[in-house]
Parts: C-alpha cells; sequence; structure tokens
C-alpha cells in the first residue's frame, strides 16, 4: 500500500491531542465534599473501575479516529502492475489471445461469445493512454493476425472482424504459451517494451492435463471469464448399431442427448436422417441436466455408403444440435476362397453358395495356394485361408498390404498347420504361436463353453437359445501368445476356438479348426450359415471410427500404389475443393486442418474414392469449463487476474493496472469509530 498525497501524512502528529489531553486532565483535581468517606473504598472498586475503562476506551477511539481520517485524506492505494505516476511515456505491448474455436460461438442474449470478447477488448483498450503494440492473436487455428503499433481504434476493429469462428477446437494451453513466444520474439527486434500484458478470452475448456504457465515473469495476464450456456441441448453421440446392414432390411439407429443447460425444454423433435431423407422422429421432454437415449428403427436406402444425422432444433450453440455418421449398405461381398486343392472346403463352399440363394450378397473367386499375390487381393473384401499350411513370402507380405490397407481375413487353421512346422505366418500378423493339435480320442469332444454375447457377432442373434446351438469339437489346434486379440468362442478345456484380432484398417478371425466333420459339426449345425453371413458382413464393415474424425483432428486414410499418381482431392461440406500431395513412400493421405462439420469427400482422378464425416469434438461443450480457482492453480506466481463475468472487466483491469483507491473505506471507518465514541461518551443521567 501506498499514498498519492504523503505529505498529508504529517496530519498524523495529531493523533497525540486526545493523549495529551488524557494525561492533563488527569493532573487536574476536583474538590468535593463528603458527608462521610466509608463509601470511597466501595466506589474504588466499582464506579472508578468502570470510569478508568471508559476513559481508556474513549482513548482509543478518538486516536483511531483521528488517524483514520488524516491517512483518508492522503489517499491510500493498493499498489498495482503500474507505477503509481502513470503509464504516460511508457511503452506497452499488449497480447491479446482470442479463443475463435466452436463453443465460443455459442450466444448469451444473442450475442456470441466471440463477439462479446471482442467488444469487452475494445472497451479495454479504448481506456488505455498512449500508444501501444498490440499482437493479436487466435487459438483456431493458432495464428497472429496482427503485431503493430496502434494509433487507431478504427484499425483495432479492423483486425478484430478478421478473427471468425471455427467448428475447431481451440488448444488453447498451447496457444498461450505460443502467443508470449512470438510477443517476446517481436520484442526483439522491435526493443523490449516497459508494460507487457496478455490478455487471454476464452470460456476455458477443461482440456487441460499438467499444462502450467511458467513465462509469467514479466508478463501481466488476464483470464476473462465468460457467462453460461443456459439454452443447450446436445447430441452427444449417434450411429447405426445393427451389425447387419443390408438393403430392404430394418436398422437400429441410437442417439444420445444431454441438456447442458438449466432450462426445460419442452416437446423437442429428435429427427434421423439417411442421405437427407427424414426417416425417422421422436418428440420428448428435457429437464435441466437431463440425459436421455433414443432408439430409431428405418430403412436405408441404396447400397453403398450411406450418410444418417441426428438433429435436433436450433438453441444457444448450434455446432453440437447435429451429429454426423455413415456406414457402408453391403451388397456385394467380393471373396476369394485360397485353399490347397479342388475338392478341399466343399462344405464351405455350399454355405457360401446358400448365402446367395437368398441374398446374391457373396461373389465368390476360388484359388490354390501358390498363386495369392497383391494383384490379385486387389479388388477383394475378404480373403479366406482354407487349411493353411506354410506361407510363401510373397503370399505374407500380398495378405499383410491388404489386411493393413482395410481388407480382412477369415481364417480356418487345419491339419496342414502341423505337417509345415507350426506356420511361422502366424506370428508375421501376431497372431500367437501354434503349440501342437488336441485330438479327442473315440466319442470324445470338447463344447463352447463362454460366449463373447456383446460382440457384434452374436448381438442379438437370431437364435432361441444360442448356447444349445453351439458346435460339438472334435480335433482343435493349440494357440498361446495372442497380443491384443479378442477370444469370441472359447472352449471347455479354456482353449479359444474363435478369436479376432485388428491388423492396422482391417480386421483377422481365426477359426482353430476347420469346417470339416472330423474335427467339428459346425458345418451341418443351424448356426453355421447365418454366422459365416455375419462374419462376412462384419469383416466388410468399416473399423469403428475409421472413417470419423473430429473438427480439428487428423485422419490418415491408406491410398493403393497404383492410385497415388492420381489427383487426390477433398470436398469439404460447404463446396471448397482442396488438392492433397499423398505420402508415397507410406502410400496414405493425411486429412488436418478441418475447420466445419459434415460429410467430406475424397476423389481420385475425378472419380469418388471413399467418404468420412467430421462431427464437433468432445473437448467443445459449453457446458464443461474450468472454475476461477482452479485457473488461479493453472497460473504459478500469481500474475494471473481473472476478471469474473460479474465484474465490470474495464475497471477490474485498470484497478489491478494502477492499483485501487482506499481512502473511502478509511473515511467510513474514522466515521464509525467517531459515532461509537460519541455514544460511549455521551453524558449519563443517574
Amino acid at each position: 500500500m501506498s499514498f498519492l498525497a504523503p505529505s498529508l501524512l504529517w496530519g498524523l502528529l495529531a493523533a497525540a491531542v486526545p493523549v495529551i489531553i488524557h494525561l492533563i486532565s488527569r493532573r487536574q483535581t476536583q474538590r468535593v465534599d463528603f458527608s462521610t468517606v466509608r463509601f470511597i473504598k466501595e466506589l474504588e472498586h466499582d464506579t472508578i473501575r468502570k470510569l478508568k475503562l471508559r476513559q481508556i476506551i474513549l482513548l482509543i477511539l478518538r486516536t483511531a479516529a483521528v488517524i483514520l481520517l488524516v491517512l483518508s485524506f492522503a489517499r491510500p492505494v493498493k499498489i498495482g502492475y503500474f507505477p503509481l505516476a502513470g503509464t504516460v511515456g511508457q511503452s506497452t505491448r499488449i497480447a491479446m489471445l482470442f479463443d475463435n474455436s466452436a463453443t465460443m460461438a455459442a450466444e448469451v442474449e444473442r450475442s456470441t461469445l466471440l463477439d462479446r470478447s471482442k467488444q469487452t477488448a475494445l472497451n479495454l483498450l479504448h481506456n488505455l493512454e498512449g500508444d501501444f503494440t498490440l499482437d493479436a492473436y487466435q487459438t483456431t487455428p493458432f495464428k497472429r493476425v496482427a503485431s503493430e503499433l496502434m494509433t487507431s481504434m478504427g484499425r483495432v476493429r479492423e483486425i478484430f472482424q478478421n478473427i471468425q469462428p471455427t467448428g475447431g477446437q481451440d488448444n488453447l494451453w498451447t496457444a498461450i504459451d505460443s502467443a508470449i513466444v512470438r510477443s517476446e520474439r517481436e520484442e526483439e527486434i522491435s526493443g523490449q517494451s516497459a508494460n507487457r500484458e496478455l490478455y487471454v478470452f476464452s470460456d476455458f475448456p477443461v482440456a487441460v492435463s499438467d499444462w502450467k504457465l511458467t513465462a509469467t515473469a514479466e508478463w501481466r495476464t488476464y483470464l476473462f471469464l465468460q457467462p453460461p450456456v443456459m439454452n443447450n441441448l446436445r447430441v452427444e453421440s449417434a450411429g447405426v448399431t445393427s451389425l447387419l446392414k443390408m438393403p430392404n432390411q430394418l436398422l437400429t439407429a441410437e442417439t444420445y442427448i444431454s441438456n447442458s443447460g438449466g432450462e426445460v425444454r419442452k416437446d423437442v423433435p429428435v429427427q434421423l436422417f439417411f442421405d437427407d431423407a427424414r426417416t425417422g422422429q421422436v418428440v420428448s421432454d428435457f429437464e435441466p441436466f437431463d440425459e436421455k437415449n433414443f432408439a430409431f428403427q428405418a430403412f436405408a436406402g441404396e447400397p453403398g455408403i450411406v450418410h444418417g444425422i441426428i438433429e435436433i432444433p436450433e438453441d444457444d450453440f448450434t455446432y453440437d444440435n447435429r451429429r454426423f455418421f455413415q456406414f457402408r449398405m453391403t451388397d456385394q461381398i467380393r471373396c476369394a476362397v485360397i485353399r490347397q486343392n479342388e475338392t478341399d472346403g466343399s462344405l464351405l463352399k455350399l454355405a457360401l453358395l446358400a448365402l446367395n440363394r437368398t441374398t446374391q450378397v457373396v461373389e465368390l473367386e476360388e484359388h490354390l495356394f501358390g498363386t495369392v499375390g497383391a494383384t490379385l487381393l486387389s479388388d477383394k473384401d475378404v480373403v479366406i485361408l482354407l487349411n493353411p499350411g506354410e506361407l510363401t513370402s510373397r503370399e505374407i507380405e500380398a495378405l499383410q498390404e491388404f489386411v493393413t490397407d482395410g481388407g480382412s481375413a477369415l481364417i480356418f487353421l487345419g491339419e496342414l498347420l502341423e505337417s509345415s512346422g507350426g506356420g511361422n505366418w502366424l506370428r508375421e500378423f501376431d497372431l500367437g504361436t501354434f503349440t501342437g493339435t488336441n485330438r479327442l480320442a473315440g466319442e470324445n469332444f470338447l463344447t463352447v463353453d463362454r460366449i463373447a454375447l456383446k460382440h457384434p457377432l452374436f448381438s442379438e442373434f437370431p437364435a432361441t437359445s444360442l448356447r444349445d446351438e453351439m458346435p460339438q469339437i472334435f480335433a482343435h489346434h493349440r494357440m498361446k501368445g495372442f497380443r491384443r486379440s479378442q477370444v469370441i468362442l472359447s472352449l471347455s478345456n479354456g482353449e479359444p476356438f474363435l478369436t479376432e484380432k485388428e491388423v492396422g484398417s482391417g480386421r483377422i478371425i481365426l477359426f482353430s479348426a476347420p469346417p470339416d466333420l472330423a474335427w467339428t459339426d459346425l458345418p451341418v449345425r443351424g448356426i453355421f450359415v447365418p454366422l459365416l453371413h455375419r462374419i462376412l458382413i462384419y469383416l466388410t464393415s468399416e473399423v469403428s471410427g475409421k472413417m470419423e474424425v473430429a473438427v480439428g483432428d487428423t485422419l490418415t486414410i491408406p491410398i493403393s500404389r497404383e492410385d497415388l499418381s492420381k489427383e487426390i482431392v477433398i470436398r469439404s461440406p460447404n463446396g471448397i475443393k482442396t488438392k492433397v500431395v499423398p505420402d508415397y513412400s507410406r502410400e496414405r493421405i493425411i486429412i488436418e486442418n478441418l475447420d466445419i462439420t459434415g460429410v467430406y469427400e475424397v476423389t481420385l482422378g475425378g472419380e469418388l474414392f471413399t467418404t468420412f464425416v467430421a462431427n464437433l469434438a468432445s473437448t467443445e461443450d459449453p457446458s464443461r469449463r474450468l472454475e476461477e480457482d482452479q485457473l488461479n492453480d493453472l497460473f504459478v506466481g500469481g500474475s494471473a487476474r481473472v476478471i469474473s463475468i460479474d465484474e465490470d472487466p474495464v475497471l477490474a483491469v485498470d484497478e489491478a493496472r494502477r492499483g485501487t483507491e482506499l481512502w473511502h473505506i478509511f473515511l467510513i471507518s474514522g466515521l464509525v469509530l467517531l459515532s461509537a465514541e460519541t455514544w460511549i461518551g455521551r453524558v449519563r443521567e443517574e
């Protein structure tokens, strides 16, 4: 604390006046005649003691009142960041960081949080005295919008207009560090400023780990909190949960919606769209902070990639009112069966042909081991390996490339695995190690003991009693070392019978026994054909999340070698086309800097190659913000000033910069003490 008028502190000598008067009054005596002195002793122990205490209290009150009144006229102040003499003539660098991520587009009183922040920034800069250097930054994507000496508020408005809202993530904490580093580099060129301040306008999302701002020794930071968004429903998730996605089949689409605002929402329509055609709707009420799940059943359109949308009415934050998803309607599965000879796998072939009698879904090609190459597999969806022995290096390389790039494989291990020495190719695919064959004698057999009922292959399986439909196993191969694999069916001896492993962008499903009656009665069980049907469709469906990305994240799409020379173009939901240069060495394209939600198209040589959807990032939730005490913990050294929504930003910053005058507090306190002295020192009638 300091004083703006320190010369008036000489007036503190007046505090000695009540003490002097008290001492003088004690030296003066008054003669009083008493008829008797026998009550003097009683007065000394009672009334005189009270009188002395009262005089001491009055002395303290009078002295303190004089001190407080003198201090108030000396204008005490709480020292701010800047010298008391003012900032005129001192150079000032102001770095302003605007969060222009999705949540800052939320509206409060018909104005977005970003626009409110810009207006607050204009008011703050208008309140500054003299010229200053302004460094303006945005978070999404992070960049410096301007860095120049400001002499006109018109120029400031022009700079702020260049900062537009986006649908992306903010990376706020990295942006704060980057803004300070960039501004300090500018000072190395233009010369160091006497005062350096960082203004951060954000809703401060909770997505922060162990970040700590350490470069604050010479930077004063102001954090401006945002008002709450009261009217907001949010589509948290959406997608088709049905495993079998085929034309003319009823599909189940599920969505999860939350009310992150504090208002009741009545009669809210939740709509489902397939390829821009509304196929379902439900109306519901939402209490404050309510959460609900909805399930739709609807028919999709033509085969191929189908795009779905869950949509709710617009509110104060529109970015989370739609959720995009996509899935592939299987019209035909291009399948290659690789076997040892022409007669091998007759029961499997019969099952595959049985599928085509009703659905015409499988396009089947048959080949022998030794003929497999990358060219043969290039246009296939699924490769079935029946009784593989020892694969050649050419076959292993072709299969690895096929599966990694998004193809899938169904493998039935058979008798050749043992005779070939255990199949070293299993280790190449990280599928485990062959440890031997278990053949049961006589009429003994193993049963399926455990079923992964939540796995898509068996979820809602059309069977009254799934366990009764499970096969008997007379022989199987023992495997160990399944790393990052899921066991779908386990035998009664604890050994796996059916396992799954994701490899790159594709899947591998492995049976430890072939479809041969000498090994298992699975081929003659009623479960075999529908299970095979489900496996093929499951293997041709895209790996979960592979073609969905959050705005602001990066998506990698494999491209075959022969297509790398074609012109690759990304078409955004608003129709903007961008050419992409592929990564030739890794045969892929990397898509980044997505800024809007919706469906994106990828074309190769002018023809549609694939599509993907971009949705709002989970971190962009206007209801999940850091509290004031959490922000103070992130900024070490107490160099940050958090401006709450109840404060006047201009006044709060001005007080932090220049200090706060305290004279009114001292004046009121002095008057209170004088009032107390008057009441205690009043003349009392006995």
